[in-house]
């Protein structure tokens, strides 16, 4: 009796805590299997008559917990293995309605996309009903606010097209450098609290439900926001490597102060003239290395000698007698989310940590932050309630990727002078509007969010900002019949001024 009282415990102690941590969770199958497995150890130290009544006890424990975990398991098989039938259809309306709103981030250099939650359910039902090998028959989603203000998240059901079964959880969706990232927070399927190996194995079924990766990777976007509140999911962002002016108000009003050109203040005669490489490199030791966006990448100018990383380089040899190389990886387009994760931070620390590096210039952030306030909704007022809501997204998110580039940079060339070259206001033209003035209040504290993180990173700050200000009328292509943000070869000199001026 008491052997087979011990044997039968050992056994229950691992079926039927199998089936609590399915059923309950790891702390409630801790607590049966430490029970059980008690059980057992006392099972020579009870007289018989109370061994027998355990050994019942036991016997019915194990029976229920295998009978629990024969048809649990085999429901779940059925339910991950069904791949044949249809998906519900999605609500025509709200399916309309997303598609509407997701589409229209095609034609918007800086977007905020908001979708309802019906919007959210019916968008991922029409995706799973594309999907051969999609298990789920149908799929709710909704939105729950975070604590005290904290991160939302995005709850769903589901209903499996086999097993007889549902399931529900919760995921979180956060932003990490600019990509979206969705992780399994909870998740129950038919009477089982999936934990530890078996949830990682259903991320990829989950990820289906809420990854909204794949649609913004089509467009080419760069996320600068994501929040989950008000049984809402908004987006903010911006377009990669488009016109950063949309907004048709402003395009005329642009056209109206043309006009008016005659007012603008006159460009300061050229201070350092051309640099003397027409190219991205030359070679030489030490290096100087220039990161960024159009800018670094000479936008604005026919000859690479005009721009502000040729006449730099060409300044400092002169100033320092060394005939130093060159390396520009700037790119056109690049926000402070895509030079993370679109390969030139990367390709830069690989080339510094490979050679002598004497100077670092970063010139990055114009476009996460002159999409917006070139946008029809911050045009009619920089207050405008839309508006203000992609600036703070766009503030929420430039701080954090500043600071990583900025870290990365300083730590694998720590005896470089690194240089963080602050942002222009091509809106400043010199007219006295409105907007000049709106948009230099908005400049100016993105700059400074800039500079604060650079100088706690021990990097110096130029500033691009002062000496463009009120000048861009002549000093870029905001008045040519096709406007253009980009400096002319005297705004670009302006710029390279502003780099010689910072090292003192």
């Amino acid at each position: 009796m008491k052997p087979a009282l011990f044997l039968f415990s050992l056994l229950a102690a691992l079926v039927v805590g199998a089936a609590v941590l399915l059923a309950l969770g790891e702390v409630p199958a801790l607590l049966t299997f430490a029970l059980l497995l008690g059980v057992a150890v006392s099972s020579f130290l009870v007289d018989r008559a109370v061994a027998r009544g355990l050994l019942v006890a036991v016997l019915v424990a194990l029976v229920a917990g295998g009978g629990f975990l024969g048809v649990g398991v085999s429901r779940l098989v059925s339910a991950f293995t069904t791949t044949e039938g249809p998906v519900d259809p999605a609500d025509p309306v709200a399916l309309a309605a997303a598609d509407i709103k997701v589409a229209g981030v095609r034609d918007s250099v800086a977007f905020q996309l908001e979708l309802t939650e019906s919007e959210m359910t019916a968008y991922v039902l029409d995706g799973l009903d594309g999907v051969a090998d999609n298990p789920l028959k149908s799929v709710t989603l909704d939105v729950v606010d975070g604590e005290n203000g904290g991160p939302g998240s995005l709850e769903f059901q589901a209903e499996f097209k086999g097993g007889g079964i549902g399931a529900s959880g919760s995921v979180s969706v956060s932003l990490e450098q600019g990509r979206v990232q969705v992780d399994l927070a909870a998740l129950s399927v038919g009477s089982f609290d999936v934990p530890g190996l078996a949830q990682s194995s259903l991320e990829d079924l989950v990820e289906r439900v809420a990854d909204f990766n794949e649609t913004l990777e089509d467009f080419d976007v760069d996320v600068q926001s994501i929040d989950l509140s008000n049984d809402r999911l908004v987006i903010t962002g911006a377009q990669v490597g488009t016109d950063l002016l949309t907004s048709q108000t402003l395009l005329t009003g642009l056209s109206a102060a043309a006009s008016s050109a005659v007012n603008a203040v006159s460009p300061p005669p050229e201070r350092l003239g051309p640099g003397v490489v027409d190219s991205v490199s030359v070679p030489g030791s030490p290096v100087y290395v220039a990161l960024g966006d159009s800018l670094a990448a000479n936008v604005g100018v026919v000859d690479a000698r005009d721009g502000y990383v040729s006449r730099f380089h060409r300044q400092v040899a002169q100033n320092d007698g060394i005939a130093y190389g060159l390396q520009n990886l700037g790119v056109s387009g690049e926000t402070s989310g895509t030079l993370i994760r679109g390969g030139q931070l990367d390709e830069a620390l690989a080339f510094i940590r490979a050679n002598r590096v004497a100077y670092v210039t970063i010139d990055i952030g114009a476009n996460d932050l002159l999409g917006h306030l070139g946008s029809e909704a911050c045009s009619r007022s920089l207050t405008d309630a839309d508006c203000q809501s992609r600036l703070e997204a766009t503030f929420d998110g430039y701080g954090p990727h500043i600071e990583f580039i900025l870290d990365e940079i300083t730590g694998a060339a720590p005896d470089a002078t690194v240089v963080f070259l602050t942002a222009y206001n091509p809106f400043s033209l010199g007219l006295g509007t409105d907007l000049e003035a709106a948009t230099d209040a908005a400049l100016s504290e993105f700059n400074e969010l800039a500079a604060r993180v650079a100088r706690e990173s021990g990097v110096i700050v130029a500033d691009g900002f002062s000496p463009m200000q009120r000048t861009a009328g002549s000093t870029t292509h905001m008045l040519d019949p096709v406007p253009d943000i980009h400096p002319t070869a005297i705004g670009f000199d302006i710029l390279a001024g502003a780099l010689v001026d910072a090292l003192g």
